[in-house]
């Protein structure tokens, strides 16, 4: 599809949404062409960083209204060739966008190629977006909300009434899901278009049975068909954050802190079983690399649009696109499928694939602070993350940070500066008496678990935590909201 802006009055094209001409301030509407031909292409045989697959060819096509975009395709086409996409023929395919301007034609282009796609206009609809933490939309931590601003409006176009419309959400454990959605520009998309925000930590759950496991899910999420709306990351403890790891925040801390003790590739498979109607719409138009998959990552510009009924299909297709691994709990979940044999519409996987930096899961925000991780739980994570990131600009002495506790006692044996961080790490420790230079809990205010950390970080030689120190953390802490 090629669509272009048109002024009504004096014609003038724009390739770029606008409001109004801006030279006869006419009506501008949107001009959609869908019967292209090729009339001319080019054959690229040197690859460069951002196209390493060769050869590939660059067509430039042309529409029924004169209109022109370039399309880059591993296929060998001729002038004259029409080019289309073909839809889908498996329940498992994988729909992929280019996104330039518009987002709201992205995901119903998407829809459309995929097979047996249908909404009926009396359904309930909970959309789960990717909203984690307190960030700016430009950070990409969490889905860009002209995404979610984009996917309501095709809802709405489907004929979804918005009192059947919820979109849910509950931050990583320690930090507050009403913060996520207003920083996140979300909250404001709920309220723009009329739909209802809800807390999922906030319940209520139900109990559910899958496999032997049983579950505390969302209990809208098991009563409405669920639209997983992630935004795909890097992350530097699971390989990457995607379809997946977004449906594990549809059920309760307790069961969030067990999913991740028991390994999510053993959890995972029997969570998406145990769900509904699942249907995944994914946000790579920002996307994250690096240390994801908060704030210390860093944008990837994909500009991309996935969509899909497998979880595990679509975030192994991100992989392969993206040149990365794909990480053991997606290839449990999927039952070991093969990205090879996924039926892929839309773009060609090929003529995507562009390498981003992976996530390192020995690195940090501070180059001082060496995180060991065994399994930790959200909560673990997200105080690990908010600790380390404060100390960006404090030169110290190397630390060792545990979280989780998939750990023996022969773990950082010999080590002499190591913090435990997290219930589970200290709990874990004082079972296998291994000694450390602290322990930082959860429930510790942060204000007092900064004062600590930095004690420890710029203290040479074998610091300890003495009363003292708990003392002025805890003055620290109320100055602090005096101030406030």
């Amino acid at each position: 599809m090629i669509i272009r802006w048109i002024c009504e009055k004096c014609s003038k094209k724009w390739i770029y949404p606008i409001e109004k001409c801006i030279y006869c301030k006419g009506p501008v509407t949107k001009q959609k062409g869908t019967q292209m031909k090729v009339i001319g292409f080019t054959k690229v045989t040197i690859p460069s960083p951002t196209h390493p697959i060769i050869p590939y060819n660059i067509l430039l096509l042309q529409d029924e209204f004169g209109n022109r975009l370039p399309k880059k395709t591993m296929k060998d086409y001729k002038i004259g060739d029409v080019y289309t996409e073909k839809k889908s023929e498996s329940d498992d395919a994988v729909a992929i966008i280019k996104v330039k301007y518009d987002i709201f034609e992205a995901i119903k282009d998407a829809l459309g190629l995929l097979k047996d796609v249908k909404f009926d206009s009396e359904e309930k609809i909970l959309i789960k977006p990717s909203i984690i933490a307190a960030a700016y939309p430009y950070q990409a931590v969490n889905v860009n909300p002209d995404m979610l601003d984009a996917l309501i409006a095709v809802l709405f176009e489907y004929g979804i009434k918005k009192e059947n419309v919820i979109v849910a959400e509950q931050a990583l454990i320690g930090s507050s899901a009403a913060d996520a959605a207003s920083k996140s520009g979300a909250l404001e998309v709920c309220k723009k278009r009329g739909v209802a925000f809800a807390d999922i930590s906030k319940g209520p759950f139900e109990k559910v049975e899958c496999d032997g496991y049983e579950f505390s899910i969302y209990k809208e999420a098991l009563h409405r068909k669920i639209i997983n709306v992630p935004i795909m990351k890097t992350n530097f403890q699971l390989g990457i954050s995607g379809a997946l790891e977004n449906l594990t925040r549809l059920v309760d801390e307790k069961t969030q802190r067990d999913m991740y003790y028991k390994g999510l590739g053993n959890i995972l498979p029997k969570l998406v079983k145990a769900l509904p109607d699942v249907f995944t719409i994914a946000d790579a138009t920002n996307g994250m690399q690096g240390l994801g998959p908060l704030a210390s990552g860093e944008p990837a510009f994909l500009n991309l649009i996935f969509a899909g009924r497998n979880a595990a299909a679509l975030d192994s297709i991100f992989c392969e696109i993206s040149m990365i691994k794909i990480p053991p709990y997606v290839k449990a979940a999927g039952s070991g499928i093969n990205p090879k044999k996924i039926e892929v519409v839309g773009n060609e996987i090929d003529a995507l694939k562009n390498p981003i930096k992976p996530a390192n899961p020995e690195e940090t925000p501070h180059s001082d602070i060496k995180v060991v991780d065994y399994g930790a739980c959200p909560a673990c994570l997200n105080l690990m993350y908010n600790l380390t990131s404060k100390m960006i600009g404090l030169r110290g002495s190397e630390l060792y940070v545990l979280i989780g506790s998939q750990f023996d006692g022969k773990v950082l044996e010999g080590g002499e500066r190591i913090v435990a961080i997290g219930d589970c790490a200290i709990k874990k420790m004082e079972e296998l008496k291994i000694n450390t230079i602290a322990k930082i809990p959860e429930n510790l205010d942060m204000v007092e678990q900064i004062v600590l950390m930095k004690k420890l970080l710029t203290t040479e030689g074998t610091p300890k935590i003495t009363s003292v120190d708990k003392v002025k953390s805890k003055m620290t802490k109320l100055l602090s909201r005096a101030v406030r």
